[in-house]
């Protein structure tokens, strides 16, 4: 299946979420890593158009690193070497943190799967718990582009998960005795 149904199937189908166990760890990894692109989008485009709205960026890089703004010109010239090494390693730094927490995901699908007494392992829950944060990430893309901020927003985030993961575990078969 193509990627681009991948990410709208399991914006809104546990079944299809559950299903999802059964592809390969390369497929589930690079799905990981288009979602923190995907979670990258607003950031990047804030500092582009940030730098390109007129505002002067040897201010911007003096309002936040003082000590770079005694050399003006030196700052110029390497700021188009600054803003791409600071975006990759804040993509890097967001995939990193997906990944985290997919697998702090999957081992809270340890605990639904015995509560549910339904069939997995550890690997099939990384899958899961990975197609689970597809709505969580694309409701914060939009919270993000729609400038708005409001509080317990981590604690809704790991709900959308948390509630996403319980109902594509109860589409799992059940465990045998």
């Amino acid at each position: 299946m193509p990627l681009y149904k991948r990410l709208f199937k399991s914006l809104y189908s546990p079944k299809y979420i559950a299903a999802s166990r059964l592809l390969g760890i390369g497929k589930t990894i690079q799905y990981l890593f288009i979602l923190s692109f995907i979670l990258c989008l607003p950031s990047c485009l804030s500092v582009f158009i940030h730098l390109t709205a007129g505002s002067s960026p040897a201010k911007a890089i003096e309002s936040i690193l003082p000590s770079l703004a005694a050399n003006e010109e030196f700052t110029r010239q390497m700021l188009f070497i600054y803003i791409p090494v600071v975006l990759l390693f804040y993509y890097i730094l967001l995939s990193f943190g997906l990944f985290l927490k997919a697998a702090v995901f999957a081992g809270i699908g340890l605990f639904l799967i015995s509560f549910l007494s339904k069939r997995g392992e550890y690997r099939h829950l990384f899958r899961l718990s990975t197609h689970a944060l597809t709505l969580s990430v694309f409701v914060t893309v939009l919270i993000d582009w729609a400038n708005w901020t409001f509080p317990y927003a981590y604690a809704a985030d790991w709900l959308i998960v948390t509630i996403m993961l319980y109902l594509s575990i109860r589409w799992l078969p059940h465990a045998t005795r």
